[in-house]
């Protein structure tokens, strides 16, 4: 497998995989798509990077299996979000989550950031992710009650890359 850049061509793809995973609203995947667009259209900006995880690495059955997309917090020294991350859920389980935010963590501290912060829902749909992330070893630092909706909390998980 392969993790890269993304490109304008990825973008179909991209949309396919988040609508697939089937816990983002219409709305939640337009937004996301806005910061694929940005990333792609105005990478000089440095606000959003996305990369996309291939499998296999080449040849004719190449497909986009996963992507991320995170950034540096602004107003910030070292502290960077993850904004995204999905696999397609046929393709989940096998580590492909993982290797991703394995990834991103490289990248951040590559990028001598010490901080990477996760914010998300604590809807029942969620709990997978919630685990993945406990799992990844991220401590929820704050849970903001009934912030997405009512029952449907804002999540902030937290974990520390390097020492200043």
């Amino acid at each position: 497998m392969k993790i890269r850049p993304a490109n304008a061509a990825d973008r179909a793809r991209i949309q396919e995989v988040l609508v697939a995973t089937a816990r983002f609203t219409r709305q939640e995947v337009g937004w996301a798509m806005e910061l694929v667009d940005l990333a792609i259209d105005r990478p000089e900006r440095g606000e959003y990077e996305i990369h996309v995880l291939e499998e296999p690495d080449s040849g004719p059955r190449r497909k986009i299996q996963g992507y991320v997309c995170f950034g540096p917090t602004p107003l910030t020294q070292g502290v960077f979000d993850l904004y995204w991350i999905a696999v397609d859920p046929k393709q989940q389980g096998q580590g492909f989550g993982q290797l991703l935010l394995k990834f991103v963590e490289n990248e951040v501290r590559r990028q001598n950031g010490r901080m990477l912060l996760i914010e998300t829902s604590s809807k029942q749909s969620y709990a997978p992710t919630l685990r993945f992330y406990q799992h990844a070893g991220y401590a929820e630092i704050s849970r903001i009650k009934d912030f997405y909706r009512i029952e449907d909390d804002k999540v902030v998980f937290s974990k520390i890359l390097s020492q200043p």
